[in-house]
């Protein structure tokens, strides 16, 4: 007999532009196609509303849960993290409510930190004693309080960010002690949830890839001088992260006559600061078709010094062939055979001037995409994850 999970994430993970996204869609997908019947419950994304379901994976059953989230405001007057705080609406409660009156469950998946609100209800409400699930994208104890120590703004933000650290650490406490079952995304987080409750199981699932595969590729002169950026900047982490890499890297790559292209989401009010401040950077906004951008560059950063757990744009850079350069701290969960091949740095300043000395190395820019994706070929599967996922569930259960 087939497991029943419920999974209860923060939104539907569309669209699909977001690491946490990315991550939540597919593996839930691979859990479904594993043979576990997943019911998926979530608002609607507050930020970038979709409409239809066509890029999730249709052998789950996909909930979404009327109305909105709170306001950021109205979050921060609540005990839960404001991440918690906005989704906990009395809707989301009352389908939870309803759901655990109806139908009985094998395992319930509290999906982010942000949903340990519903870890309460479900002990209540479930009519048996389902595998109840923690899926910790990040250690978040640690990530928070990075963000609170690392801001530099204006000193009620910063009290306002040390407070929201101290509820996470609280709320990620309370998951780890009473769940049965912990994924986390790499080794490092496993150890430092683990720390908290010994005897918790829990299993490292590293993001699969499903996405395109470019089977060869040759980096040549004709090239642009170009590094590229990808990703969504509308978490405080990620502008925290992009203000002091193009601090550092201003001078030397103008000096240099290096483009740096940003791919992806960045707020309009953000970007215009940086615009005016930064007036060669060329910001591209979203894209639709990635290993063109990928074609035209001659090495992608990963320059995260805040902001913990495994970058899935890493993968979209190996399997499009592009060199990498990154901050050590952001390559968790990478193998060590894979990151031999990337150029590594402590800090940013070091990372710079790596760039700096190899963006007209053509044959090293070429043997680092080449051994890097020879390595990584056959490393990421979601199809594995979802069997070991559903394998954990029943050792739990049992």
């Amino acid at each position: 007999m087939s497991l029943s999970i419920l999974w209860l994430g923060r939104i539907l993970p569309l669209p699909l532009n977001a690491g946490d996204r990315v991550y939540s869609a597919q593996l839930v997908g691979a859990v479904a196609r594993a043979g576990a019947k997943v019911v998926f419950f979530g608002l609607n994304n507050p930020d970038e509303p979709t409409d239809g379901l066509t890029h999730l994976e249709p052998m789950v059953q996909w909930r979404q849960v009327p109305g909105t989230p709170r306001s950021r405001f109205t979050s921060l007057l609540s005990t839960l993290p404001m991440v918690g705080a906005r989704f906990a609406t009395r809707q989301y409660q009352k389908e939870i409510a309803r759901e655990l009156a109806t139908n009985v469950y094998d395992a319930v998946v509290i999906d982010q930190y942000g949903m340990g609100w519903a870890l309460s209800e479900v002990e209540q409400l479930a009519r048996n004693d389902p595998v109840i699930v923690h899926l910790a994208h990040n250690f978040e104890t640690e990530l928070t309080a990075d963000i609170a120590r690392n801001f530099s703004g204006d000193a009620v933000r910063k009290l306002l960010l040390s407070e929201n650290a101290r509820k996470t650490r609280l709320m990620e406490q309370k998951l780890v002690q009473r769940c049965r079952l912990l994924i986390t995304l790499t080794d490092h987080d496993g150890a430092a949830f683990t720390a908290i409750n010994p005897a918790l199981q829990s299993i490292v699932l590293p993001p699969g890839y499903s996405g395109p595969k470019q089977k060869k590729r040759i980096i040549d002169k004709a090239v642009p001088r170009r590094a590229i950026i990808v990703g969504s900047f509308s978490w405080i982490a990620k502008q925290m992260n992009l203000r002091r890499f193009l601090e550092v890297a201003s001078a030397p790559f103008a000096q240099h006559g290096i483009e740096l292209h940003l791919i992806g989401r960045v707020p309009d009010s953000l970007k215009s600061q940086l615009q005016a401040r930064f007036p060669w950077v060329v910001f591209r906004g979203f894209v639709d078709d990635l290993n063109r951008e990928f074609e035209n560059a001659r090495i992608a950063l990963v320059p995260e010094e805040t902001g913990g757990g495994f970058k899935l744009k890493i993968l979209d850079y190996i399997y499009g062939r592009v060199p990498i350069g990154a901050i050590e701290s952001s390559l968790e969960g990478i193998p060590d055979q894979i990151k031999l091949w990337f150029l590594i740095a402590d800090d940013l300043q070091t990372l710079v001037n790596n760039v700096v000395d190899t963006i007209d190395d053509i044959a090293r820019l070429n043997m680092m995409q080449d051994r890097a994706f020879a390595l990584a070929e056959n490393a990421f599967s979601w199809d594995v994850n979802g069997r070991r996922f559903v394998n954990a569930v029943e050792s739990a259960a049992a």
